[in-house]
């Protein structure tokens, strides 16, 4: 019984997705399994579907089974983002593949690039760059070209080659068992505006969601378009700042400065911009592009402002893996479910109602907060969505 895996988003599911998971299995690989983010993702942005909608999808499209990244690893860096989803899987117990879409397929190249990161001339060099002003980004591409080589440095500069290399290390600092196999990416590159054949960017396909312009069917396959049609015309998708940006400055007035510093990515006086910013802006972008810089990213910023908004702190979004919960499976997802129940090193959670009281006070904090930010994303649909979804929908 071969088990692979991949780190995903599915925002939403597309044909380039879809080939991953038909690769693998063609691959000598019995299932397959995504951990997915669930409401938020990593550009520190609402999903477009909600997870249920979009694991759903997934499921039914070459998938067995989806499980969900908590929301403190979809926030965060692509070194805690990465951790976050080898960890939990590799404590699944039982996968043997970890697949991701790179620009680079040369998985020793990207395996000898993760070497590099992890270098501490290279991490001591970073402190100096960053000292000057450097963004994270732009110190460990100019570290790692001065101390290794062009090839390491020329594989950073592509955003799905970071992740891989991020998913590498991942696996690497907990001596994971894990195979890391790069795939080389289908068809258009990471939010590319162009579309090659049946394949186009989740940026590109996103953008012809949230304007109303269905030229993104052709990229999806035919069931995610009725899922879309459906959410869609029930008022459920797609979700949007715009829908409830008053709310979200109304709960980012009311912070201290002293609550900005306690926000994962909020440091070095960065919270008094911010606190001023709020006071001054009428718009999330303006309070964003106002604090933007070169050492301060828009992303990262991103990122804070909706933890701000979401009520995560420093001290939770450090939290290890607590749970394996499971969103969406198919017929074949039920063997890997069965499988990871007898292997597994968490506790595994189906129905949140039944499966809460396995887990321990900080697995309960860790759920808890997952359960308010699905409350919370329901006020940015169309049509605002009851609290309690966590509960009320069932695993697909």
């Amino acid at each position: 019984m071969k088990i692979s895996a991949t780190v995903c988003e599915y925002n939403p599911y597309h044909n380039g997705h879809k080939y991953l998971a038909d690769y693998a299995k063609s691959n000598g690989d019995d299932y397959f399994v995504g951990i997915m983010s669930g409401n938020v993702v990593q550009r520190g942005e609402f999903a477009v579907l909600d997870k249920f909608l979009r694991a759903r999808a997934a499921v039914q499209n070459g998938v067995d089974l989806i499980i969900e990244l908590p929301c403190i690893y979809s926030l965060s860096s692509a070194e805690w983002f990465a951790y976050g989803a080898v960890k939990t899987l590799d404590l699944c117990g039982c996968i043997d593949k970890l697949y991701f879409g790179t620009e680079c397929e040369d998985t020793e190249l990207l395996m000898k690039t993760a070497e590099a990161v992890s270098s501490g001339k290279v991490y001591e060099r970073i402190k100096e760059l960053a000292s000057k002003g450097y963004s994270h980004p732009r110190a460990l591409h100019t570290a790692v070209r001065e101390i290794y080589s062009d090839d390491c440095a020329d594989v950073l500069s592509m955003p799905n080659n970071t992740l891989g290399i991020e998913y590498i290390r991942a696996l690497n600092a907990i001596s994971s068992s894990i195979t890391p196999c790069a795939v080389l990416r289908k068809g258009v590159g990471h939010n590319a505006s162009e579309t090659c054949g049946e394949y186009a960017s989740a940026s590109f396909i996103r953008e012809k969601i949230l304007s109303n312009d269905t030229a993104y069917k052709d990229f999806i396959p035919k069931t995610v378009c009725d899922i879309i049609d459906k959410s869609i015309c029930c008022g459920s998708s797609p979700a949007r700042l715009q829908n409830n940006e008053r709310g979200f400055l109304q709960a980012l007035r009311r912070l201290s400065p002293d609550d900005w510093r306690k926000t994962p990515h909020i440091s070095e006086g960065l919270e008094n911009r911010l606190y001023k910013a709020v006071r001054e802006y009428s718009s999330i972008e303006e309070i964003i592009q106002s604090v933007k810089c070169k050492r301060y990213t828009y992303a990262r910023l991103s990122r804070g402002v909706m933890c701000a908004y979401l009520g995560i702190t420093k001290e939770i979004a450090q939290t290890e893996p607590q749970y394996i919960r499971a969103l969406a499976f198919n017929k074949r997802g039920i063997d890997v479910l069965r499988e990871i129940n007898k292997t597994a090193g968490l506790p595994v959670i189906m129905s949140p109602a039944r499966d809460k009281g396995k887990l321990n006070d900080k697995g309960r904090e860790l759920f808890e907060l997952e359960c308010r930010v699905t409350d919370l994303y329901g006020l940015f649909t169309p049509t605002v969505q009851k609290c309690g979804r966590d509960f009320t929908q069932g695993v697909y």
